[in-house]
């Protein structure tokens, strides 16, 4: 018996369940207010979580128990099970919990429904099960002795779709299942080559298998419906915790202007995708003759620009007090190709040079190397050894046994964040982030400060876009200022996420030149806003919490603020020290002078 299963049975022995049943001879409705404190010992002790377990109540008009509900805060079963014994509603309820803590802790990824047909809703189930199953019993071999009771539908069965699915669901559970059926072997076939591939770490082979199984049941013309379907193995839930479904907007009040929503890109129906396009940048209404997106216009080029890594970032939800694991998903963007040069700014420029002598002033002193002396702090043992081998050869006394640091002034590394969200394309905003941009980096190229420069916008929490304009190992550019120059202002600002990624490259870079400390230096309005989320303190407090955790890993986070009526929440987040208001590009070398007496 696996460590679960088995802390499971001790548990129900302990609450006085049976090791030995009561004589229930015949079937009968048992409560799982007999098995609630089982089965959160169980999910605490064996999967670290702490879901809630409730009741689901029988519909009176359904003939069937209520199928199980996963959520990411709970857990809900079946108010009452029949079974012949307790053991056997022990081994129910169980099941239940294993396959739900399965789905919390590898079911990382929400899926797209749009296109998809019932059918293929419903095969994208069946295969992210199997796929979860088959990692948990890697984890806990002895769950599949629970699993696979509930699978009873032989290759003897009908050929209706719900028996297919259901032999297809006992196939990719059970290795020693036989079935001939070309459908069934294909799906099999399909869904272990992917796992084998991916080492079953993907959730997105599920989507995939899920499109192109129903494509091919549905083209066998036979007749699948949705409204009466049920999984034959009652333990496993509904499912609906895999879809990303849109949240319901919450009703503007009279008078307000309804934002217009970017739409993110929707699969085809078949099995090929649409490649995504950029979504038009949301609308703003004008509330003063000066507030008009000019900058929208200027830089309205389409960028040609491809995906080169993409990252998984947490979360924190203030509500549920907990991160959601792997939430958001960060592209990290480059150039597809060189983009024509454009005049580069005078370094010579008096800002220019007030940024590099200010930069400069902030400088550390490193250890860069060591040299053997005649004295010092740290004796050298290698150089002992060899001075005591020298004295009794009689040679002449030239030791050096100390150890001595050689210091030398350099920068710690900085990163440049820069915000091309939509709420930066009026007042011309974004033409004031951009030459930020290009003065820092010319100031920032003749020094010896290791520097990046990226920026970033969010199409909801599964596309942060993060573009590279210049990594730590790369130089300062003609090609870098028309990157900036073409940039597109767009989307929406989920500032956690970006700053996690930020930091992440900043202090990969201190590690590796022995610095225990770094910058990061935003340039923003500092509101944080997406598309998908509709609490309007949800992205704020995720925002602090990041801010906390590059604090902690010895980031200092900084931001120039560009707009005066968001001024205030802009210091709430990054402290009231942290935050220098840019109004004018004249007034850049101040601004950073404050930032940086305050750091």
């Amino acid at each position: 018996m696996n460590a679960g299963a088995a802390m499971a049975t001790a548990t129900a022995t302990r609450q006085g369940i049976a090791k030995t049943p009561s004589p229930i001879t015949t079937r009968e409705a048992i409560s799982l207010n007999r098995f609630e404190r089982t089965l959160g010992l169980y999910l605490r002790a064996a999967w670290q979580l702490n879901a809630p377990v409730q009741a689901l109540v029988r519909n009176e008009e359904a003939v069937a128990q209520p199928c199980p509900i996963v959520t990411d805060t709970a857990l809900m079963l079946p108010r009452e099970h029949e079974a012949e014994s307790l053991d056997d509603a022990r081994h129910f309820y169980l099941a239940c919990a294993a396959h739900a803590a399965a789905h919390l802790t590898y079911s990382t990824v929400r899926f797209d429904p749009a296109k998809l047909r019932p059918l293929q809703l419903t095969l994208v189930g069946v295969i992210e099960d199997a796929r979860v199953e088959r990692l948990a019993m890697a984890r806990y071999p002895g769950l599949q002795r629970w699993w696979l009771p509930f699978h009873r539908t032989g290759p003897e069965s009908a050929g209706t779709a719900a028996a297919l699915i259901a032999r297809l669901a006992r196939a990719l559970l059970d290795p020693g299942y036989v079935d001939r059926d070309g459908w069934v072997t294909k799906g099999r076939a399909l869904f272990e080559e992917a796992f084998r591939r991916t080492d079953g770490t993907d959730p997105t082979i599920s989507r995939h298998l899920g499109n192109l199984l129903g494509n091919d049941l549905g083209q066998m013309r036979i007749q699948f419906n949705a409204k009466t379907y049920a999984p034959e193995a009652v333990y496993r839930d509904d499912n609906s915790l895999l879809w990303d479904l849109p949240p319901t907007p919450i009703a503007p009040a009279s008078g307000d202007a309804t934002p217009e929503r970017n739409v993110a890109p929707q699969e085809s129906e078949g099995t090929g995708e649409v490649p995504p396009k950029e979504p038009t940048p949301p609308k703003r209404i004008a509330n003063t003759p000066g507030d008009t997106p000019t900058a929208a216009a200027t830089h309205d080029e389409e960028l040609a620009t491809r995906v080169v890594s993409l990252h998984r970032y947490p979360e924190w939800d203030y509500v549920i007090r907990r991160y959601r694991g792997n939430w958001c998903s960060v592209e990290s963007l480059r150039l597809d190709a060189a983009m024509p040069e454009r005049p580069v700014l005078d370094d010579r420029t008096t800002s220019a040079q007030r940024i590099r002598a200010m930069l400069n002033s902030t400088r550390e002193r490193a250890v860069t190397g060591r040299t053997r002396e005649f004295e010092g702090d740290l004796l050298d043992l290698d150089a002992c050894i060899a001075g005591r081998i020298d004295a009794m050869r009689g040679e002449r006394d030239r030791f050096k046994g100390f150890v001595v640091p050689r210091l030398q002034a350099r920068g710690a590394p900085l990163a440049i964040l820069l915000d091309l969200s939509a709420s930066n394309a009026f007042d011309g905003r974004i033409d004031t982030v951009l030459d930020v941009a290009r003065i820092l980096g010319q100031a920032l190229n003749t020094g010896d400060r290791p520097y990046a420069m990226y920026g970033f916008h969010s199409d909801g929490r599964h596309r942060v876009r993060f573009h590279v304009f210049k990594d730590f190992d790369e130089m300062w550019s003609a090609s870098t200022e028309a990157y900036l120059a073409r940039i597109r202002p767009g989307l929406s600002t989920r500032f956690g996420a970006a700053l996690r990624h930020a930091g992440a490259r900043v202090s990969q870079e201190a590690t590796r030149m022995g610095f225990s400390r770094a910058s990061l230096l935003t340039v923003s309005d500092g509101m944080p806003f997406d598309i998908d989320v509709f609490d309007s303190r949800y992205l704020r407090e995720d925002t602090r919490r990041a801010l906390n955790e590059l604090a902690v890993r010895g980031i200092r986070c900084g931001c120039l603020a560009l707009d005066p009526q968001t001024l205030d929440d802009a210091k709430a987040l990054f402290g009231r020290r942290r935050v220098a208001p840019l109004n004018d590009l004249h007034d850049l070398p101040s601004a950073l002078g404050a930032l940086i007496s305050a750091t």
